[in-house]
């Protein structure tokens, strides 16, 4: 018998940018590891639309919600602050 109150967890989270060149740039960093993310227990989708980036999560449980939650906002804030030091330091 399964204990766990939630059958279910699913959310659509809106992150939006100072420019839509720092979207872009944010997205195709992180979409690699969204889409190569393995888990049975939870999926993530993630689409770019102008300052914005979408992120769809769809778990089983609110554990490997939590867990994907984490894990994508930790990628996409480590590529935003590769950003901005790009950004301060151009070649």
């Amino acid at each position: 018998m399964d204990n766990t109150p939630l059958k279910s967890v699913e959310s659509e989270i809106e992150i939006i940018f100072d420019s839509s060149s720092q979207a872009h740039v944010v997205f195709d960093s992180v979409n690699p590891e969204i889409i190569s993310s393995p888990s049975k227990r939870s999926s993530m989708e993630m689409v770019v639309r102008g300052k914005s980036i979408f992120l769809k999560i769809i778990s089983k449980d609110s554990a490997s919600f939590r867990a994907s939650l984490n894990s994508s906002i930790k990628w996409i804030m480590l590529s935003m602050e590769v950003f901005d030091l790009n950004q301060k330091n151009p070649e």
